[in-house]
């Protein structure tokens, strides 16, 4: 099978091109940067289109010939001042990817949508029939307006499947991707102990939903793949647990992180560059008010089993020493 991929050099793309190579697909990338590329996957990547998701002739030239499309690129950025433009990408994007795709006559589509996408804080979980959220920063509002654009196109009867999910985790992250910082502030030895807790999913188990998806016989469908939900009191235990280090916990309100996120908004609107950490007031909101997601439906269907999160947690430090994102200190008994 010739497989599209946008965001290929991103995280959740970058893993699913490789579980998709290893298992003997072509791939056609829609990439930004070439050079980009050919550190991720040397001379893999036969198939490639340098260009936008927002350019319709680019969007064109990397769909020719392919069976399968897996939409992974957004743009994501803190940035008040790019509000127009992460909408103007993820939704113009979404629109020129998806649609593309359908027009072409592709019979095997999946867009990677968010857990942004469906967060209600008044539901009891979220899962594939939950409706779409509501979200006031730009990122969230961008990745809501495509999930209601790809909705309707499902039930017009386009084939296209959904996965959400959730904060993914693991090793070789072509970036450093928000829980990924998240991690690497915990490794500073100080772990706010906040209400709620998070979800946490590895990146190879993303990846191998997408490979199923497209290799299976489902033609459309809405998948949660949250993984594990961890509350913030145990977070601590497992970090420690796996790196043989003691590290404390602080106990913090509720209000007060939701305040420091309101502070950290403002604080950036009048920065030429944004303080680059995941702590903004949307999400602290949804850190001190998790909805747990509900994967039943993707662990069935499509045979998954999440990996333990100890696991992934491992990982995706060691990850973070060989980056050099930390040091052998922080990693603990995980740097030998």
């Amino acid at each position: 099978m010739r497989i599209m991929i946008t965001g290929g050099t991103g995280f959740v793309g970058y893993h699913t091109a490789t579980a998709l190579l290893k298992a003997g697909h072509e791939l056609s990338l829609l990439v930004r940067s070439e050079d980009k590329m050919r550190r991720l996957f040397g001379d893999q990547i036969e198939h490639f289109t340098q260009g936008d998701i927002t350019d319709e002739a680019s969007v064109a030239a990397a769909l020719a010939g392919c069976d399968g499309v897996v939409h992974a690129a957004a743009m994501v950025s803190i940035d008040q001042r790019d509000a127009q433009l992460v909408r103007d990408t993820n939704v113009g994007g979404t629109r020129q990817v998806i649609g593309g795709a359908i027009a072409a006559g592709v019979e095997n589509i999946i867009h990677v949508s968010s857990v942004t996408a469906l967060y209600d804080p008044g539901a009891a979980f979220l899962n594939e029939h939950s409706p779409p959220g509501k979200a006031s920063n730009a990122y969230g509002a961008s990745k809501v307006e495509c999930e209601i654009y790809v909705r309707e196109l499902q039930d017009a009867g386009a084939p296209i499947h959904i996965t959400y999910p959730g904060s993914i985790i693991g090793p070789d992250d072509p970036a450093l991707t928000e829980p990924h910082q998240g991690l690497k502030t915990y490794l500073n030895g100080l772990v706010p102990v906040m209400p709620s807790g998070n979800q946490w999913v590895d990146v190879r188990d993303v990846a191998l939903a997408h490979q199923r998806l497209l290799e299976g016989t489902l033609t459309s469908g809405r998948y949660t793949l949250g993984g594990h939900f961890v509350p913030w009191t145990q977070l601590v235990d497992i970090i420690s647990a796996i790196t043989g280090r003691k590290l404390r916990k602080v106990p913090v309100p509720a209000s007060a992180m939701r305040g420091l996120g309101r502070l950290m908004d403002k604080v950036n609107q009048w920065r030429d560059t944004p303080i680059d950490i995941p702590v903004t007031y949307e999400a602290m909101v949804y850190a001190t008010n998790w909805v747990r997601m509900d994967d039943s439906k993707a662990m069935d269907e499509l045979d998954l089993e999440f990996r333990p999160v100890e696991e992934s947690m491992s990982a995706a430090i060691r990850w973070l020493l060989a980056a050099g994102h930390i040091s052998e200190q922080e990693a603990g008994i995980l740097a030998d």
